[in-house]
């Protein structure tokens, strides 16, 4: 018979409850103080941006002898590029700085949400909710193949008639492949806008994943002759994109792309790309036999922010783009935006109002207390296309990814039932994926 010392046991049982008790103390301050260590100084340099930013924003003011005159002088005072500690941030008051506590707070919120986005169960009752098309990009005949030569100068804008070619667009088309990634056919221009061909945004298995297929493969879309990036977000620009429209690429497009991206656009073998700051204009010339077809590209700004990682966030900027042939706006790319109330007025003072086709974000809005600073809602679409008095608006940056709180139709719904209240039903609304839509007919 073996005897149990109770005694010694009971010791032994303290002992390492007491050891375990220490030692989870210790791996709690040990996580304190780490927390501490990299909270306390990103607080003050969030408290500085912050502070500096609202300065910046008062003193800028303070010059303009008029805050509501919308010439273009008073318009570079009020909304020209802002760098704090060599990042760039928001000149407008409508803008309310986010902390990285708030973007991983709400991260961590949405982890917790149940049927997020109220996403259908079946594939069936998706593509019924979700229609997709194969893309025709162009009236059967009309789309040449053949690759235009281009050439590129950065220039201020110019209202010489003579120099951006008087003949307005005859043809217009318009296909939507998800998020803000648009092709568009000008004539004889193909553009390209915020290219996104992956399935995941981040990581194959994290995701975030598509919601809805792709209309396209990137093998069968026409190679562009501009790539136009609004920002680096990855649903803006995919890597994918970047490698295969690159210098490896036979016809190496012209990517246009914001101030801040030259690094990266080498890093990622992408050498054939033009820098614009928010109001710089560059001239597209396309040889022809006869005579050169000039458009014009213009960056103009946008409420939002940049960055592929927390490391490298607001390192470059963001914008939106405008496009000029015979001196007329015809296409607007907005990007993604918050609403400014003066902004698209000044845009229009600067570069002529009723531009043909507004691109506009109407999705990625809820909740409204976190994503509002950095997106519109369909309400603000409305408010957008009528400051522009622009001739049609398309609303996008919906029904890809799951990036926010709102039913994943909701953007749409709401766009369609405020444009038919506001009379805009055939001029203002979501086109369905793949769509090919033409507005030749209707141009001016």
């Amino acid at each position: 018979m073996y005897r149990i010392r109770t005694g010694n046991l009971v010791q032994r049982l303290n002992l390492a409850r007491n050891y375990t008790q220490k030692s989870t103390k210790q791996t709690r301050r040990t996580g304190l103080k780490i927390l501490l260590y990299f909270s306390i100084p990103y607080t003050g340099y969030a408290l500085y941006v912050f502070g500096s930013t609202n300065y910046e924003i008062t003193r800028r003011e303070r010059q303009l002898a008029d805050k509501d005159d919308l010439e273009f002088k008073s318009t570079l005072v009020k909304y020209s590029p802002f760098q704090v500690l060599g990042r760039f941030e928001n000149p407008f008051n409508e803008y309310r700085i986010q902390t990285v506590f708030e973007f991983f707070f709400n991260r961590v919120v949405e982890v917790f949400q149940r049927n997020r986005g109220g996403l259908p169960r079946s594939k069936e009752q998706m593509d019924e909710l979700m229609p997709i098309h194969k893309p025709t990009w162009v009236t059967k005949g009309v789309l040449d193949n053949s690759h235009n030569e281009i050439e590129v100068e950065i220039k201020p804008f110019s209202s010489d008639e003579k120099e951006v070619n008087t003949e307005p667009v005859k043809r217009l088309y318009c296909t939507w492949l998800g998020q803000s990634c648009s092709v568009i056919i000008l004539d004889k221009l193909k553009i390209l806008t915020d290219p996104m061909f992956s399935k995941h945004l981040i990581h194959p298995t994290f995701g975030p994943q598509r919601i809805t297929d792709m209309p396209a493969k990137i093998e069968d879309v026409p190679t562009p002759d501009l790539i136009l990036v609004s920002h680096n977000h990855p649903d803006h620009l995919d890597e994918k994109s970047l490698k295969f429209w690159g210098d490896d690429h036979p016809q190496k497009p012209m990517w246009i792309v914001p101030k801040g991206l030259a690094s990266y656009m080498i890093m990622n073998n992408v050498s054939n790309f033009t820098e614009l700051s928010w109001w710089e204009t560059c001239h597209v010339k396309i040889k022809g036999a006869q005579e050169d077809t000039i458009y014009q590209i213009s960056s103009t700004p946008a409420m939002h922010w940049s960055g592929r990682s927390v490391l490298d966030a607001n390192r470059s900027l963001w914008c939106s783009f405008i496009v000029h042939k015979g001196n007329k706006p015809v296409l607007f790319h907005a990007g993604d935006t918050g609403f400014v109330h003066d902004l698209y007025k000044r845009i229009v003072k600067k570069y002529g109002s009723g531009v043909r086709l507004a691109l506009l974000p109407c999705g990625q809005y809820c909740p409204e207390w976190h994503q509002r600073p950095r997106h519109i809602n369909p309400a603000e679409v409305i408010k957008i296309m009528n400051d522009l008095d622009a001739q049609t608006a398309l609303g996008i940056h919906w029904g890809t990814f799951l990036l926010s709180g709102e039913y994943f139709r909701e953007p749409k719904e709401k766009l369609e039932f405020l444009s038919e209240f506001n009379e805009l039903k055939d001029r203002c609304f979501c086109p369905e994926l793949g769509e090919t839509l033409d507005f030749s007919n209707n141009v001016e």
